[in-house]
């Protein structure tokens, strides 16, 4: 028996179909779709009931799932630092430590942070939701900036010559 180098060697063949097909398969799907919820649910009023409501509120941006989603992602991460501190704890006991107190603290001031982003986004929406619309403001143009001139002092408006008014009384 010799022990020829190439003997467990495997061969990969070139298929076309998932290389070249697929890519542009998946992209033609994805553009369809997009469309096709942009045309049935988003770009006409919600007039739906039920899930079809719901998914109109989704897409159009009426309903968020950010601020969930930063909750459950704290927990996520609050529980990875225990677990991983755990694992730490037989091999380094100070560093185990380290990691579970600091690590929470730097999640929660980052989580915190995040969700702070967000109610300040909402607040700002609300107060500019019990404003109303704004006046317009009067857009006047802009013209060139051309050399810098000294500030002309404002000057007083001319007055027009006042005619003689007549007398009630003649001249004596």
């Amino acid at each position: 028996m010799s022990s020829y180098p190439y003997l467990y060697t495997q061969t990969y063949s070139y298929t076309p179909f998932f290389s070249l097909v697929m890519p542009v398969l998946a992209l033609l799907v994805i553009v369809a779709g997009g469309l096709a919820l942009y045309f049935l649910f988003v770009r006409k009023p919600n007039t739906y009931k039920g899930p079809a409501a719901s998914l109109h509120d989704i897409l159009t941006f009426r309903t968020f799932f950010t601020e969930k989603l930063i909750r459950v992602l704290y927990c996520i991460a609050a529980v990875a630092i225990a677990v991983y501190s755990v694992m730490l704890l037989f091999s380094h006991f100070f560093a185990a430590l380290f990691v579970f107190v600091v690590g929470n603290l730097v999640a929660r001031i980052t989580f915190e942070y995040a969700l702070l982003l967000l109610v300040l986004c909402r607040n700002t929406q609300e107060i500019n939701r019990k404003l109303g619309p704004l006046p317009a403001e009067e857009a006047a143009p802009q013209a060139p900036a051309q050399e810098a001139a000294p500030p002309v002092p404002p000057q007083p408006p001319e007055q027009a010559p006042v005619p003689p008014q007549p007398q009630d009384n003649p001249p004596q």
